[in-house]
């Protein structure tokens, strides 16, 4: 236990999400900042200029299916919520996370034309629409990779078919 808290703290397991968020991202970035509590609702995290703890993560865009993209995310450090206060912060909050300003009344800040596919999705993921997909740690014994990966659920594939078919 004590060699993976190590590995954690000193910053050296690979983690690997994947999300859909709102609007199309860049093909890759860095989002990196302070993470403190919400000044008006304590139990939400946001980014602040002072006196919150280091945040840093990394993004990839996977594809964008109009209007939400599906991204690569690999956080460095381990804040609570951070990706999504990371992403909510760049702009692309994350699909169905009411907190953290992903909620379904974003669409109404895109084109009429994507009313219903928006519906559709909103019918197929009604939770948070980020997951876990990779960690790599070192075994504490043998000091070899190992690389533990969760297949995407189906909600999230379902969600990816609707938009790449339309």
């Amino acid at each position: 236990h004590d060699a993976l808290s190590q590995q954690f703290n000193q910053r050296t397991v690979k983690k690997e999400y994947l999300a859909l968020t709102w609007g199309k991202l860049e093909k890759q970035g860095i989002v990196d900042g302070e993470i403190g509590r919400h000044s008006q609702n304590r139990k939400l995290f946001t980014m602040v200029d002072h006196g919150g703890r280091e945040s840093f993560s990394q993004y990839k865009l996977e594809g964008y299916f109009p209007p939400l993209s599906w991204v690569r995310l690999f956080p460095k450090t381990g804040r609570t919520h951070q990706l999504r206060v990371h992403l909510k912060s760049i702009g692309h909050p994350i699909f169905c996370d009411d907190s953290y300003g992903g909620g379904a009344k974003n669409a109404r800040s895109f084109h009429v034309k994507y009313t219903q596919i928006i519906r559709r999705i909103c019918k197929t993921v009604n939770r948070v629409a980020l997951h876990a997909h990779r960690i790599e740690i070192l075994h504490p014994k043998t000091k070899k990779k190992m690389k533990f990966e969760a297949v995407i659920p189906q909600d999230l594939q379902r969600a990816l078919e609707i938009l790449k078919n339309g």
